[in-house]
């Protein structure tokens, strides 16, 4: 009776998995909006926008795809560890342990820091934060990389 519950109990990571998706869904929709209103912004005031307004626009239309991407890979993930496994996403997406979906994340974090980091490096407002920002960055990225070397070890 209580291995027949615990069983069940795998279907409890149907709500993160399922709202993670329909947040990552939001979230494309969202970008989606974006990338039309800049476009169109480009389109009408076509020679007023400065090149590095506009890229950074589109830095973080970027960003935000990719925060979608990763809620999207977190569903899939939850939902194959915990409730069944799914025959057709691609091998890449697979998940077949928590440290799996831990490295997933880790790679996607790396590059939400580049980005954040491009975005702020082409803006260029705040030089020393910037440059704090990399350096942090920097830090995370070693840590991330040097945890995963190793646990590889191990």
């Amino acid at each position: 009776m209580i291995k027949k519950i615990l069983r069940m109990g795998g279907f409890v990571a149907l709500i993160p998995s399922l709202s993670l998706f329909i947040g990552s869904v939001i979230l494309a929709l969202y970008g989606v909006y974006l990338l039309i209103e800049t476009i169109y912004k480009a389109l009408t005031a076509f020679g007023e926008l400065d090149s590095t307004v506009l890229a950074t626009k589109f830095i973080s239309i970027m960003d935000i795809y990719l925060l979608s991407v990763v809620l999207y890979i977190f569903a899939v993930g939850l939902y194959e560890l915990f409730v069944e496994k799914i025959e057709s996403i691609p091998e890449w997406l697979r998940i077949e342990s928590i440290d799996d979906l831990k490295a997933k994340l880790s790679s996607v974090i790396v590059l939400i820091l580049a980005i954040t980091f491009t975005k702020n490096f082409v803006s260029w407002q705040k030089p020393v934060d910037t440059l704090l920002f990399g350096i942090a960055g920097g830090i995370v990225i070693f840590a991330l990389i040097f945890y995963y070397k190793v646990k590889e070890g191990q």
